[in-house]
């Protein structure tokens, strides 16, 4: 494994006082997702602005589109949840570092009820008609329509040529949940989030971000339609005027 640049970034972290925001937006629930370019040696911040909202992320390089962020083997190098120094990679043939994580609000607010419940995890996916089908037994409900995160990405990623054959398996952000030592499975817990709490990465190439309004909202753990409140999400895009050292590819392929 090639040694992480902590130093760096821990000089990354200390200069987010001085970073110059050049873009900041919200995404709605009726909007649904959208995407946009972060350029290489910025960072972008994913906010919570009116409160607990889970975001699926999805991540591409910016000029290449088959390279994209590889959930399985950024498992195996980072583990299952993310937090602040996180590295997120991207597929093959290239295999090397698309963002990294410099500040997650979340993560000292942690109150497992379960052993090693944590937010933010890799491993979700993202909803589609088929779940919102088997939660609501309705064929014409929007989330089953166009108000799951899937048709939310598609969405977004069709003003740059992309489509639903693009998507991967992406990240699930301010989504809590365990592993069930017993069956395996991940069952939700109740969200540390609160308004204003927000993830900052930092990229190291030039990325494409597509972002979905998750119609799970904060992630209640027994879904009830009546009491649902899905909330925006904020994007704020900085120039940090550093730039991130040379990834050195061991091999070139």
């Amino acid at each position: 494994m090639p040694p992480f640049p902590k130093d760096f970034f821990e000089s990354v972290r200390e200069a987010r006082p001085n970073f110059t925001k050049v873009d900041e937006f919200r995404i709605s629930p009726e909007e649904g997702g959208k995407a946009f370019e972060v350029k290489k040696g910025q960072s972008f911040r994913l906010v919570c602005v009116e409160g607990p909202q889970i975001a699926d992320m999805c991540i591409w390089n910016a000029h290449d589109y088959k390279e994209r962020f590889w959930n399985d083997y950024t498992i195996n190098r980072e583990g299952i949840f993310v937090s602040t120094f996180t590295r997120l990679w991207s597929n093959m043939p290239k295999f090397r570092p698309m963002m990294t994580i410099i500040e997650d609000t979340v993560f000292k607010k942690n109150k497992p009820v379960h052993e090693g419940a944590r937010h933010h995890y890799i491993f979700g996916a993202h909803c589609n008609p088929h779940v919102w089908y088997w939660a609501t037994g309705d064929k014409d409900h929007p989330f089953v329509t166009t108000k799951n995160c899937w048709c939310n990405l598609t969405r977004a990623v069709k003003p740059f040529g992309m489509t639903a054959e693009n998507l991967h398996d992406n990240l699930n952000l301010f989504m809590k949940c365990y592993i069930d030592p017993v069956t395996s499975l991940h069952p939700w817990e109740p969200t540390d989030v609160a308004k204003g709490d927000y993830l900052e990465f930092f990229a190291e190439m030039d990325v494409l971000i597509a972002v979905s309004v998750c119609p799970s909202g904060a992630g209640t753990v027994h879904w009830d339609e009546e009491q649902h409140e899905i909330r925006p999400l904020g994007i704020e895009i900085y120039d940090t005027g550093m730039m991130p050292p040379e990834y050195k590819e061991p091999l070139a392929l």
